[in-house]
């Protein structure tokens, strides 16, 4: 099963993905991509620390380059999230091709795949061509993968909204 959450920030995207893993039973891998880079890079990882406290998670701290993962042993593997997975792949030495192969790597051995995505195409800011090229890379992956998922659902507000599978 593969699952596909969106939401914007503090949407509660991440908590109800989650729950969602947490209804497999058996061992779940929690893949946290943010950077601790910055103080508020630090603050948003300390609240999802707690936020994943006594659940069960293996938590696996990794910005990128995820093809040396056993996933074969996780009845479910939870990725947080596509765009900071993207940002570390384009502005992080990486590039878009090495974004692809992570996406395509956890599609594949995932028994049961949930991946967290932030909305921020809904923002009503100019940005830089820059940001709107990186916009551009992660909703044509978000896109793919919509593709390719069981359950696409946006969280607004705690409430899921599903727009294929599901409820």
């Amino acid at each position: 099963m593969i699952y596909l959450i969106s939401g914007s920030s503090g949407s509660g995207k991440s908590k109800f993905a989650e729950d969602e893993a947490l209804k497999y039973k058996g061992r779940m891998l929690y893949i946290a991509t943010m950077e601790n880079k910055s103080s508020i890079a630090k603050e948003r990882i300390l609240k999802h620390r707690n936020m994943r406290q006594g659940k069960g998670f293996e938590v696996l701290e990794k910005e990128r380059f995820f093809k040396n993962i056993d996933l074969s042993v996780y009845k479910v593997v939870l990725l947080e999230c596509l765009s900071n997975l993207a940002a570390n792949h384009i502005y992080g030495g990486g590039n878009i091709n090495m974004l692809y192969d992570d996406v395509n790597y956890l599609l594949q051995g995932s028994e049961n795949l949930i991946i967290v995505t932030n909305d921020i195409s809904s923002c009503a800011v100019h940005y830089g061509e820059e940001v709107y090229k990186y916009m551009k890379i992660l909703n044509q992956t978000a896109c793919q993968i919509a593709e390719q998922a069981d359950i696409v659902i946006e969280v607004t507000a705690g409430i899921p909204i599903y727009y294929k599978g599901g409820k």
